[in-house]
């Protein structure tokens, strides 16, 4: 009897557990055999095979000293995106590719994916462990069905994709596994949970292992410095409700009240040690930034800024609701600035601002002054969900603090999306609900209302699963290889001059030149565009025959290049420079109909730039061709 008891008992506590079977489901979702085995896509080439840290052209340890690019720390040129715990799991991968043979084969990227999915998936656990936590902190029993539907919206938000499919993305998931892991220590171990517990546990569960985590998660990406801000926010609310009545306490010399003033200046203090840390091995010098990748950010008059990063906001929280128009860059004249009081726009940029404060307004004063504690608690969910899990991780990516290199970007919301999850499953559950009998309200008086959905409820919210799962797929088919994604990128948003030129260029690779031509025709003038798309544009024209055309554009090109010498900085590099020239040199010696002149420009090319496999490759099919011209007109003759 008692061995048929703990059997039932572990069945129920793993067997269906909630976050075991989201995690099943979130893996399942992206075990596409397309997606595993897709192209290196987006900017996967400059965080691996750029980089030598990945690639072990230089030792592990210079992981210490280099960004996430490969880019030395202390140089101008680095992007000043320093983690090291997401460029080692890259390292590994790369090594296991070696080991296996597999590197430079249709199965090179497998393993980079496969752990892509495996960190997604165990992050859906922790997702869905987390809500127990925000619906559920004063019971034994955790609100099961909510946590299922948090896991189960999670898992298959179409948004995630890019985190997931995309491999440079794995820094989302390893900031969020560990921003959960500290999260799920602290609310695990929480004193007033737990108020027997041992000094040392304390120590070890509640101040320790967070902020090591907190570290962690900083070094695999920047956003999980707020770690320890969502922790404070969420026991804050949870045990205090609001700010009067927390100021009440304090006055009484409440003994929560102590505790909670003493864990927060702890932790502030572990904040800025790390912060402080990251930011001097920044070195002396900052990102450089252009101004074409954040318009928003980097605008100089105020109300503009203010209001068209605002408006970018409200773009966000549109993917969270209903993610149809999800790309890879929005860059440049992506989205239309707010410049002006009477631009359509602003009433809901207004109406933003008016929902977070009143969420605010709520926090400090603790309105509305709902009649029952189960409306109280349903308050006090959907504010820690706001402000803990959607506000805090979201800080770092929001151009508040300080103006980052994109001006959107659907990957920065992925550990975000978790708080609009579980508002969604707090306002499915007060929807519709089963109304519970009068004894069971009195016994669960303090959580939601009922456990058990209408079947109106179970209807709607399986057909919005139904469409998530299907967006999924879309999106891992996009992810899949560089033209799915870039003819994707160019049907949803073709204002962004990157995915016009990414577009292009991947169409020329297979030789659909006249599509090429169209996609690129709009970005081909090397003054206004860099003058690395005038040379794939004057490629796309040789390959159609129009050689003056290509012509007249290179040597426009050649003038850019000259102009942007003369500018310098460290976006004009001579590096570039001299990368570009080479390249039209190779552009222009195909143009050209004299071969001892053709010769001569593929010569220059590669004496320009030594370093240019492309122009050496061409320069050696040149010769190949030429050699085997000679040779039948000599067995001809």
């Amino acid at each position: 009897m008692a061995s048929s008891n703990t059997k039932r008992s572990f069945l129920r506590k793993w067997i269906f557990r909630p976050s075991i079977w989201a995690c099943i489901i979130s893996v399942l979702a992206y075990w596409d055999h397309e997606a595993l085995h897709g192209s290196l896509v987006y900017d996967d080439a400059g965080s691996l095979k750029s980089n030598p840290v990945v690639t072990g052209a230089v030792p592990w340890t210079e992981v210490a000293t280099r960004d996430f690019w490969g880019t030395p720390m202390a140089t101008p040129q680095s992007h000043k995106s320093f983690r090291p715990i997401t460029t080692l799991t890259f390292r590994l991968n790369w090594l296991l590719s070696e080991h296996l043979g597999t590197n430079g084969t249709d199965t090179h990227t497998l393993g980079f994916h496969v752990v892509n999915v495996g960190l997604h998936g165990i992050v859906t656990g922790l997702v869905t462990e987390s809500a127990a936590m925000v619906f559920d902190f004063h019971e034994s029993e955790a609100n099961t069905l909510a946590q299922l539907l948090t896991g189960l919206l999670f898992a298959l938000h179409p948004v995630h994709a890019e985190a997931v499919s995309n491999i440079t993305s794995r820094g989302e998931l390893l900031m969020s596994l560990f921003f959960l892991l500290a999260f799920l220590s602290f609310s695990d171990f929480h004193p007033d949970k737990k108020p027997n517990q041992s000094r040392w546990k304390t120590l070890l569960f509640v101040y320790t292992l967070p902020w090591f985590c907190m570290t962690v998660s900083l070094f695999c990406k920047e956003q999980g410095a707020t770690a320890l801000i969502t922790i404070t926010i969420w026991d804050f609310l949870v045990q205090h409700s609001s700010l009067r009545l927390f100021l009440s306490k304090l006055q009484r010399r409440d003994q929560s009240a102590l505790n909670f003033t003493r864990r927060t200046a702890i932790f502030a203090f572990q904040t800025l040690l790390v912060v402080a840390l990251r930011y001097w091995l920044n070195g002396e010098s900052s990102p450089d930034f252009i101004f074409d990748q954040n318009p928003a950010g980097f605008s100089e008059d105020r109300f503009t800024r203010v209001f068209s990063i605002c408006w970018v906001y409200c773009l966000y929280l549109w993917d969270a609701v209903y993610p149809s128009s999800l790309c890879p860059d929005w860059s440049g004249k992506s989205i239309d600035l707010i410049d002006n009081i009477w631009d359509p726009r602003v009433p809901l940029v207004v109406a933003l601002w008016v929902f977070v404060l009143g969420c605010l307004l709520s926090v400090a004063t603790g309105l509305p002054l709902t009649v029952t504690r189960r409306t109280q608690h349903a308050r006090c969910v959907f504010l820690v969900a706001f402000f803990a899990f959607v506000a805090s991780p979201f800080l770092l990516s929001s151009n508040l603090l300080v103006v980052v290199g994109l001006m959107k970007a659907d990957r920065v919301i992925y550990l975000p999306l978790m708080g609009v999850c579980i508002m969604e499953t707090l306002l499915i559950q007060l929807i519709y609900h089963e109304v519970a009998n009068e004894g069971r309200l009195q016994s669960r008086a303090y959580t939601l209302p009922g456990t058990r959905l209408t079947l109106p409820g179970y209807i709607l919210l399986m057909f919005q699963l139904f469409l998530f799962a299907a967006k999924v797929h879309e999106r891992n088919v996009a992810w899949s290889h560089s033209l799915n994604l870039w003819r994707s990128a160019f049907e949803i948003n073709s204002r962004s001059h990157h995915t016009r030129y990414n577009c292009g260029y991947e169409l020329s690779l297979k030789k659909r030149y006249e599509e090429a031509e169209q996609v690129l025709r709009p970005i081909a003038d090397p003054y206004v565009e860099s003058p690395s798309t005038s040379f794939v544009y004057a490629m796309v024209l040789f390959n159609l025959g129009h050689c003056d055309d290509s012509l007249k554009l290179i040597d426009e090109a050649f003038y850019a290049i000259d102009e942007r010498r003369r500018q310098g900085g460290v976006r004009n590099s001579e590096d570039k420079l001299v990368r570009m020239e080479s390249n039209l040199l190779v552009a222009q010696a195909y143009c050209t109909s004299n071969t001892a002149v053709a010769g001569k420009l593929m010569y220059d090319a590669v004496q320009v730039d030594r370093t240019n496999a492309y122009a050496v490759e061409q320069a050696s099919e040149m010769v190949r061709r030429l050699t085997a011209t000679h040779e039948r007109r000599g067995s001809i003759a």
